[in-house]
């Protein structure tokens, strides 16, 4: 097991003296945990986090959708905090830095949503959002993902079709998880044909 995921701690436990000394004495242990973390709940060390909280994660992932979203975002740690969000909650993630990758993972395996941020270093959201209408017409749903709250850009993303737009810091990866099952319907009653 990788050192980073182990942790040096002391146990402490509270041992009886024999019969007749008054008190306990308490003896500590050096002992080597494993340490858990759970986006919803924190960390701690295995002993800490009850089974109850573990069953209801795995129930909970039982439940969701089975969706794969596409996350285009250039900062690596956004990236990974969403990824792990959102794989503990049993999406299937793929993270593209640049647009054209993202093209790419477009016509490969085809995802369910799109996480879009629109600073990038090759080209805006915006373009990319654009590039995405022309050359995938009927393409998944897109959310951005921004640091910019202005009207005006808010009011370009819509324009431009993406289904919602977050600002980050207003939202938590968990908020973000708990909503992808109504945005992944969305995408799949609009590919529908009408009847």
């Amino acid at each position: 097991m990788p050192q980073s995921l182990k942790s040096n701690i002391m146990i402490k436990r509270r041992v009886a003296r024999r019969w007749g000394d008054p008190g306990s004495a308490t003896v500590s242990e050096p002992r080597t945990e494993l340490l858990v973390w759970f986006p919803q709940y924190g960390g701690g060390t295995s002993a800490e986090i009850p089974q109850a909280v573990v069953f209801a994660l795995r129930q909970k992932a039982q439940q969701l959708p089975d969706a794969h979203v596409l996350m285009i975002e250039d900062d690596s740690s956004i990236a990974e905090m969403y990824r792990l969000q959102l794989e503990h909650d049993g999406y299937r993630v793929s993270v593209a830095t640049p647009g054209e990758i993202a093209f790419s993972t477009l016509s490969g395996s085809a995802p369910d949503l799109v996480l879009l941020d629109l600073l990038l270093p090759d080209r805006s959201g915006f373009e990319v959002l654009a590039a995405l209408n022309e050359r995938f017409p009927n393409h998944p749903p897109v959310v951005i993902l921004s640091n910019y709250g202005e009207p005006s850009m808010i009011d370009r993303g819509r324009a431009l079709g993406a289904v919602e737009y977050l600002v980050k810091s207003r939202v938590t990866p968990a908020e973000i998880s708990m909503q992808i099952p109504g945005w992944v319907e969305l995408g799949r009653r609009r590919g529908q044909p009408e009847s």
